[in-house]
């Protein structure tokens, strides 16, 4: 324990410090014989308690205690005077004081005195750990609100008053740089925050150079400062806040806290200031996510409009007029098979826009979750897929959580995708098509081992290792037949769900997903 210990009076001191050495163990003494020398050295050691008598050379004990207090809060702080009375007691009360010792105490004055530094270290310790309690939960709660917030004004309402509650103050305000304009605004304020003298009514705007705010976004480090009105970059050197925390919020702004007493912060609210801005920072960055996520979905919105009504409208027509040609040729005439290669196209197309459409929704919708046996997923496939003579098997019986539209559009395309490339023969190592040589191939679903997921595989030629990551690339196909997104649509699909899904190698060495991720249905609902 580091015990400040104030006495002009030599005799007097040695005395006081016998004492405390030979009643508290492990303590460090500091001596000073003034008030000033006091103050010296709580701004330079680690003081956690002051001792001091009354009767001072250049202030009295009360006029020290006041300083203290103004400076360094609630620290401990003991008066013992040589020579007491109810004044001097009663002003150390009204002062603040942790501990009196009177100078007619029964009891030894140096006992008296180290009882008094322990009662008064040990009320403190207590009162600081509540406060270390009352800043976590605090801080907790915050997080919590700022995971829901969905807009820059939420987070930062949340924020001014997360950060009012963490350090017991009132007074906070979070700036939101602007970068066309280069200056940080006040977005949002405390009500004592709006209280202070401002002359718009509101804290000010801020470009370079103007504050201390615009100094700690710039540098992008924490700051506190303990005289604010003597700060060279005080906006206001008139301002009734003394003490000041500017947390900086990364390229997104700063953070700030104010105090009316001087010297109010130390480094564990910078640390916890640190922590909250770094959650704020974070759920700025969610908010911008979602508000690009929007406007992209507006995009793709205006994009399936145009590829579902005004491209569909000329291709029905175009559609009509080939049958009617195709109707009024000759069966045994040249043009006849131009006819059929133009059918051929429009059909592609027609099914080209129905898989862009179905991208489009996988990236704007949110899937609505049920449970949904995999048994009867597969028994849905297999009369939605032309299986052409493959077997499907299930090797569960768990149900997952999932969007039922969606998980059997997924399905689909991966049987699908299994039937036409894993029939034997239909596949080479390379993955180049070549003819079909049977239909017998077989398809399983089931749980992965670990319980993390489901796999589909196949028994057929397998998928090329380097063209793995490939297969999921829109547009991408081994097939003449295949538009190339069908396996893009299920990793949309996938994805939409939070899940992951990745090509591997089944036992018999052929194709295999692995859905991972996927929530199960407790057997036991």
């Amino acid at each position: 324990m580091d015990v400040l210990c104030v006495d002009g009076d030599p005799d007097s001191f040695e005395r006081t410090a016998a004492g405390l050495e030979r009643e508290l163990a492990d303590v460090t003494l500091h001596p000073a014989s003034t008030a000033d020398r006091a103050l010296e050295l709580l701004a330079a050691e680690p003081i956690e308690c002051v001792v001091s008598v009354y009767e001072l050379p250049d202030r009295d004990g009360v006029d020290l205690l006041s300083s203290v207090r103004a400076e360094y809060g609630s620290l401990p702080f003991v008066l013992a005077p040589r020579a007491g009375s109810e004044r001097i007691a009663a002003a150390a009360v009204a002062a603040g004081v942790t501990g009196y010792v009177p100078s007619d105490a029964p009891e030894d004055r140096s006992t008296a005195i180290a009882a008094r530094v322990v009662e008064a270290v040990g009320r403190h310790d207590a009162h600081t750990a509540a406060d270390r309690d009352r800043q976590l939960v605090a801080l907790h709660e915050a997080s919590a609100a700022l995971i829901t917030a969905t807009t820059r004004e939420e987070v930062a309402e949340v924020a001014v008053e997360a950060v009012s509650d963490i350090h017991g103050l009132v007074a906070s305000t979070v700036y939101l740089y602007d970068e066309e304009a280069n200056v940080v605004e006040p977005t949002a304020s405390t009500e004592a925050a709006l209280e202070l003298s401002w002359d718009t009514g509101e804290p000010p705007t801020y470009g370079p150079g103007e504050s201390i705010v615009w100094r700690a976004f710039e540098r992008g480090e924490a700051e506190r400062v303990g005289n604010v009105p003597a700060d060279p970059d005080a906006a206001n050197p008139e301002t009734t806040i003394r003490s000041q925390l500017t947390v900086p919020l990364d390229e997104y702004g700063v953070l700030v806290t104010g105090s009316h007493a001087p010297n109010a912060f130390d480094e564990r609210d910078v640390t916890l200031g640190r922590i909250l801005a770094g959650n704020v920072v974070a759920a700025l960055e969610q908010v911008d996510r979602r508000r690009e996520l929007a406007r992209r979905n507006e995009r793709l919105d205006e994009f399936a409009s145009v590829v579902g009504h005004d491209l569909r409208n000329p291709l029905s027509v175009a559609s009509g007029r080939l049958d009617l040609a195709r109707a009024d040729v000759d069966p045994d005439s040249p043009a006849k098979e131009h006819l059929e290669a133009a059918k051929y196209a429009l059909d592609r197309i027609e099914t080209l826009i129905d898989d862009l459409l179905r991208l489009a929704r996988e990236a704007t919708e949110e899937p609505d979750l049920e449970p949904i046996r995999l048994s009867e997923l597969v028994d849905h496939c297999r009369g939605a897929v032309d299986t052409d003579g493959a077997t499907l098997r299930v090797a569960t019986d768990r149900s997952i959580y999932a969007d039922e539209s969606r998980i059997r559009q997924c399905f689909e395309n991966l049987i699908r995708n299994s039937v036409e490339h894993g029939s034997t023969g239909s596949r080479t190592a390379s993955g180049d098509d070549v003819e079909r040589a049977g239909d017998d191939v077989t398809v399983t679903v089931g749980e992965l081992a670990d319980g993390s997921g489901i796999y589909i595989e196949d028994d057929g030629p397998g998928i090329d290792p380097e063209r793995r990551e490939q297969i999921f690339d829109a547009g991408y196909s081994t097939s003449h037949e295949g538009t190339g997104f069908g396996l893009r649509i299920v990793e949309r699909i996938v994805e939409s769900h939070g899940w992951e899904i990745a090509a591997a190698e089944s036992e018999t060495g052929g194709a295999r997903f692995e859905i991972t991720g996927v929530g199960f249905v407790d057997d036991a609902e």
